[in-house]
């Protein structure tokens, strides 16, 4: 056999043999009498005035995506989805002066948990969750806040998958 067919070969070795990387369904993760599952409204305890509202979006839209349990009403779900928003600050990132920023940052902390619907107790709870985001200070005001908004829609994205595939992983 020649060099190249050697090559060759253990190529295609390491290709049939090599473990193959794939998603883990949830359905397998969760325990069988879990097949629903309700995201409530997020509590708000920061400033940010829709942070409970976009966060609650897209844990929404997350487990409609990418999940094997149903999304349903609270009456017919078997578990539910709690979570709260603890904080949000913000805080300056770069300075052109020591009292003038160009960038800041927002941060943001959340607890979560899952409650079993029919019982009430609590199945799990996560650890503080903690996400920051960077955006730029501009001269306008208007400009920094819709800067400011697209960091936390950012926030809540990365928060959600965040949740979900903790939630895949529970069990």
């Amino acid at each position: 056999m020649n060099r190249k067919n050697v090559v060759v070969t253990i190529g295609l070795i390491f290709l049939l043999t090599a473990c193959g990387y794939h998603r883990q369904e949830t359905e397998a993760q969760l325990p069988g009498w879990i097949r629903t599952i309700y995201v409530a409204p997020w509590k708000n305890n920061s400033t940010e005035l829709h942070l409970g509202q976009w966060l609650t979006q897209e844990l929404r839209q997350e487990f409609l995506r990418d999940s094997g349990l149903a999304l349903v009403p609270k009456d017919q779900a078997d578990v539910i989805l709690e979570g709260r928003i603890e904080s949000a600050y913000t805080t300056g990132l770069s300075y052109v002066r020591y009292d003038v920023s160009v960038e800041r940052r927002i941060g943001v902390e959340c607890s979560v948990r899952l409650i079993d619907a029919k019982t009430g107790k609590e199945i799990w709870k996560s650890p503080p969750i903690y996400r920051e985001e960077g955006f730029y200070v501009d001269k306008s005001l208007m400009m920094t806040e819709g800067l400011k908004e697209i960091a936390l829609k950012k926030i809540s994205q990365d928060m959600a998958q965040i949740i979900h595939h903790r939630i895949a992983g529970v069990y």
